[in-house]
């Protein structure tokens, strides 16, 4: 029996190196994409065949076995995703390719395109999503998909149950045929059938798991600003030498909160050069 895995691998090299051979643009519409692959490969082909005056049947067959192996390639290419998960008990941030920040909880993966974002997602398990503002952005869960365009929620789909909380913004949850539309405070439960809108309390506006939630004790704060950058998904440099050590114990969702805790104590400034890029002096 093949070994499914090595041959997805070899599937997966295959598909990159069509993307450097022949300078596709990730970024175009798929039948595009696929249009422009074909012409190159039957260009490249005519510019690298020797005329003769007889039929080479060997070159014929050849072409066509390369042809077949480019449709089916490009067509993974085409259709290939990519998955983030995380073990049981842990908690992993990161980034999406149009810099909206999730964090997966507690055994959580989340699945999407590999070349072609198109802002839709595949959950399995439980997140927290800062979504960036822009064209419909879409959560998909095995009994249920929640619709965005910027805005603060949490999506846990878990077997037959979908529970949606809006934290900010607002968010259109579907579930069963039905649909329903959560303001910030608001969360639906969905389970065995049953479904319902409801009111929920919050102290710090962010789920336990999406909070910075860290205790550091005579640190040196470049370490302190490594693991802020981990969780917050930004990055952090500065001017000044940080030859200081920092103590101090975090619980909350807001990056400006956290910079502040850092800084005041030990005298430092920070600014803001954009959404993600930080600077320390």
């Amino acid at each position: 029996m093949k070994d499914n895995k090595k041959y997805n691998q070899s599937i997966s090299q295959k598909a990159d190196q069509l993307i450097r051979n022949y300078q596709i643009v990730v970024n175009s519409g798929k039948e595009e994409v696929l249009g422009t692959l074909l012409k190159k490969i039957e260009e490249k082909e005519r510019t690298t065949l020797i005329p003769v005056r007889k039929i080479s049947w060997y070159r014929i067959g050849a072409a066509s076995v390369a042809a077949v192996i480019a449709i089916i390639v490009t067509f993974w290419f085409l259709t290939a995703s990519q998955t983030t998960e995380v073990n049981q008990g842990n908690t992993y941030a990161f980034r999406l390719p149009d810099e909206s920040r999730v964090i997966l909880h507690n055994g959580s993966s989340i699945t999407y395109s590999k070349y072609f974002w198109n802002r839709a997602v595949k959950l399995t398990g439980s997140a927290y999503f800062e979504v960036e503002k822009g064209t419909g952005f879409r959560v998909k869960t095995s009994n249920g998909s929640v619709e965005v365009l910027g805005t603060r929620f949490l999506v846990e789909g878990m077997e037959k149950d979908l529970v949606v909380r809006c934290y900010e913004g607002s968010v259109k949850t579907s579930y069963e045929k039905e649909s329903w539309i959560l303001e910030p405070g608001t969360q639906f439960s969905g389970k065995q059938g049953l479904a319902q809108k409801k009111n929920f309390e919050t102290v710090t506006g962010f789920p336990a798991f999406a909070e910075f939630s860290k205790s550091f004790s005579n640190t040196p704060v470049s370490l302190v600003f490594q693991e802020i950058e981990t969780f917050f998904g930004v990055d952090i440099k500065w001017k000044t030498p940080l030859d200081k050590n920092f103590s101090g114990s975090f619980k909350t969702g807001t990056l400006e909160n956290v910079l502040q805790i850092v800084c005041e104590p030990l005298q430092l400034n920070y600014i803001f050069e954009d959404k993600y890029r930080i600077e320390i002096y």
